[in-house]
């Protein structure tokens, strides 16, 4: 079957669904070139009742090598192993062009499905591969702004709202984001739940309080010394990543900022090094491991043509440490002092 699928330049699966009549519908174009390959090759089906041990090939493109998306891929590996399958993947280093060429030769290797976490928007092609079912296409952690192919994605917009009432409730109100891009899906949905938890607290969202940029350390600790230097500068930062959380706390210790008394600090994600610093980190839990066990799932599962409610949704959860509670003051002084920037 493989060598079937070389020689019509088509997928392994494709292959499977002209041999077996489905479960997807194949173009004609592609149908003829199928059977032209098994005229050529004189290629035979295995018995029935045979069952086949050929690992199937999976491709999956992730924006950066960091702790969280290694946590995803180990659990994507695992999947796979346990059904002898194998990984084949590549960082785009957040670039939409390097994303497309990695796709591209992904393709080209004859990968039997693909795992996708968008730069920004879903490339066209990809979104096309999918919904024909000449490729089975699931997107990880970021949906990219499409609802038409399988996916698995945090509660990002409810996570960034937990993480700014809890800050809150410990009694701060000038509150700070330093964000990912917003042309990043999930950067957006901690953005609006951002400013959605301050409107429900009837708290003013000042732009300057928020600071977008590449999910990097050094954006993180740019952004925290921005703020740092601000005439009235806020009283807690929310940082929606680890990597932008280390050069927040970077930045702070360069400072002689201390968390939480000069500081309320919440993360958006955890790693050991947040645990382990002094005091320790405040951080809304993602479960990495899992998103990548189940877009493990879901890119094996061979079905009908993806449908918009075929989304899965994680809740993270709160790790309460030490690093945003509020101290000195009662928690209402913030009000009466003003919050202007």
């Amino acid at each position: 079957m493989r060598d079937v699928a070389r020689r019509a330049g088509v997928s392994l699966a494709t292959v499977s669904y002209v041999i077996n009549q489905g479960p997807r519908p194949v173009g004609r174009e592609r149908w003829e070139r199928v059977m032209a390959a098994i005229r050529e090759l004189d290629y035979r089906t295995a018995p029935r009742g045979r069952t086949r041990q050929r690992p199937l090939t999976i491709g999956a493109v992730i924006p950066d090598a960091n702790s969280f998306f290694e946590r995803a891929l180990a659990g994507l590996r695992s999947v796979l192993r346990e059904e002898g399958h194998l990984l084949l993947y590549g960082c785009s280093d957040e670039d939409p062009d390097r994303e497309r060429q990695l796709v591209t030769a992904l393709r080209r290797a004859h990968v039997d499905g693909l795992v996708l976490t968008p730069c920004s928007t879903v490339p066209a092609e990809v979104i096309d591969l999918g919904r024909s079912g000449e490729l089975p296409v699931v997107l990880m952690d970021r949906d990219g702004g499409c609802t038409s192919l399988r996916r698995v994605v945090m509660d990002n917009y409810r996570s960034a709202f937990q993480a700014v009432r809890l800050l809150v409730e410990s009694g701060h109100r000038r509150i700070a984001l330093v964000n990912g891009p917003e042309r990043v899906s999930s950067a957006r949905e901690r953005l609006r739940g951002y400013r959605d938890a301050l409107a429900f607290a009837e708290l003013p969202a000042h732009d300057d309080y928020v600071r977008s940029g590449p999910f990097t350390f050094e954006h993180g600790r740019g952004a925290t010394l921005d703020l740092l230097g601000l005439r009235n500068r806020p009283h807690a930062i929310f940082s929606s990543s680890v990597i932008l959380t280390a050069g927040v706390v970077w930045a702070l210790r360069e400072h002689g900022v201390r968390w939480p008394d000069d500081m309320g600090v919440v993360g958006f994600g955890d790693d050991t090094w947040t645990s382990l610093v002094t005091p320790p980190l405040t951080v809304i839990e993602q479960p990495a491991r899992q998103l990548g066990e189940v877009a493990g799932r879901m890119v094996l599962t061979v079905g009908g043509r993806p449908t918009d409610d075929q989304q899965v949704v994680l809740n993270p959860h709160v790790v309460l440490r030490e690093s945003h509670w509020r101290a000195g003051r009662p928690a209402l002084a913030e009000r009466e002092e003003g919050t202007a920037v």
